[in-house]
């Protein structure tokens, strides 16, 4: 079982506000949260489209090897 790229950028979302609310909570200097959060809202959803970005493109070649007679 695949999840959408949408499924795992609401996943990963969710975990990363999940975790800046538990630093909220624990006393964290609100500055050192909210940065943080950005830096990893920002490098893990670059994550999810480049691995999107890779699967489409193995996919086009698959499928121009296809169409040219390669196995």
């Amino acid at each position: 079982m695949t999840l959408s790229a949408r499924a795992r950028y609401l996943l990963l979302t969710a975990a990363i506000l999940t975790a800046a609310g538990i630093q909220f909570m624990r006393g964290y200097k609100p500055i050192i949260v909210i940065v943080g959060a950005i830096s990893f809202l920002f490098a893990g959803n670059l994550m999810i489209y480049l691995t999107g970005s890779r699967e489409r493109a193995i996919r086009l070649q698959k499928k121009r090897d296809y169409y040219a007679g390669r196995s």
